[in-house]
């Protein structure tokens, strides 16, 4: 899977109404991943630099960090995740 990017406004004219869709639906997708993002960050280990060398360990850090956020999801279901 690549990149996905929001399709650009041509010069003077304006978007189809599917390409405005299809710009909003990458734009909600889009928020939501980076709010899971700015919720991993809390563990400050993850946003410091990671000096640990040994082959995996950077990405057992993540994926810890990743299952935190999974459990604070999971504990506080009365907060809507957008």
């Amino acid at each position: 899977m690549g990149i996905l990017l929001p399709t650009k406004k041509p010069r003077g004219q304006e978007l189809t109404r599917e390409r405005q869709r299809a710009n909003q639906a990458l734009h909600h997708r889009r928020l939501r991943s980076e709010h899971v993002n700015s919720s991993v960050k809390r563990c400050r280990i993850v946003k410091d630099r990671i000096r640990l060398w040994k082959d995996g360990v950077r990405d057992l850090v993540r994926e810890r960090c990743g299952a935190l956020h999974n459990c604070r999801v999971r504990l506080t279901p009365w907060q809507p995740m957008i």
